[in-house]
């Protein structure tokens, strides 16, 4: 039984945290405790020892079940005026719930945003009835999930279908110039089909959600400080630096020098 599909019933919290920024560097684990981890303004990337990959968005909320494996990279991906992640560790009493991980994309980004920042509060303070609290906020969090996963069902067969374009999108956008005919073969479809698909799950093409994807990882190496903006261009897999500062500008109003200089970490 999923774990959305299930009436859960919550033993313990280990752990309600928030971590002000992260970076793209791969952590690994196999997890103790079932989590629900937020992100803010990050991309994540979670590549699991199912070779199952889920990508979690800035504003999505990913379920990472007891038991799983997986690595993880984060990127930013907006500019959000609190920069992190906010992440409830605990367990259940069910036994029969599979260990499914799963992705939800947030309507109510705002409500899931104050719902963990108040049990963060009371996690740290640890007043009186703070462990109730928290208790409350964590069903109410499932019980949001549990209705945008209702929501978004007719966007998750859709998701499901361009799941092998997305993927194979996620692990090659810099190393190659990915045709959308190779993307429509990879789901079976056709390239008309797959277009309309991306437009009603991304509103945007494939070519400019994988020209979105380069764009946001360059900005991650132009704030490293490390990279010329040549290097940047090539890594990020614009084959020509012209085109790419052209490409930069459209989306971020500006140079992506000028980036570089404001946004150095």
């Amino acid at each position: 039984m999923d774990f959305f599909q299930k009436e859960v019933v919550i033993s313990k919290i280990e752990a309600i945290v928030f971590f002000p920024k992260e970076k793209g560097t791969p952590t690994q684990m196999r997890r103790t405790t079932h989590g629900l981890v937020f992100n803010l303004d990050c991309r994540s990337i979670y590549r699991f020892d199912t070779d199952e990959v889920l990508t979690c968005h800035a504003g999505d909320c990913i379920y990472l079940p007891q038991g799983s494996h997986y690595t993880v990279e984060r990127y930013m991906e907006r500019d959000t005026e609190e920069r992190g992640i906010y992440a409830v560790n605990f367990l259940i009493l069910s036994e029969t719930i599979d260990n499914k991980p799963a992705v939800i994309r947030l309507r109510g980004k705002s409500e899931m945003q104050t719902l963990f920042s108040k049990a963060v509060h009371a996690w740290r303070k640890k007043d009186a009835g703070f462990m109730e609290g928290c208790f409350a906020a964590l069903y109410q969090m499932i019980q949001l999930l549990k209705k945008e996963q209702a929501h978004y069902a007719p966007e998750k067969q859709t998701l499901s279908l361009l799941a092998p374009a997305l993927d194979y999108i996620g692990t090659n956008y810099t190393k190659e110039n990915i045709p959308v005919s190779h993307l429509a073969a990879l789901c079976g479809i056709s390239e008309p089909y797959l277009r309309k698909l991306f437009q009603n799950a991304f509103s945007v093409s494939p070519a400019v959600y994988m020209r979105n994807m380069r764009i946001e990882y360059a900005k991650e190496l132009l704030a490293s400080g490390e990279y010329s903006v040549t290097d940047v261009a090539m890594l990020s897999g614009f084959n020509d630096s012209a085109y790419f500062a052209r490409e930069f500008k459209k989306a971020e109003g500006m140079s992506p020098k000028n980036y570089a200089n404001k946004n150095i970490i």
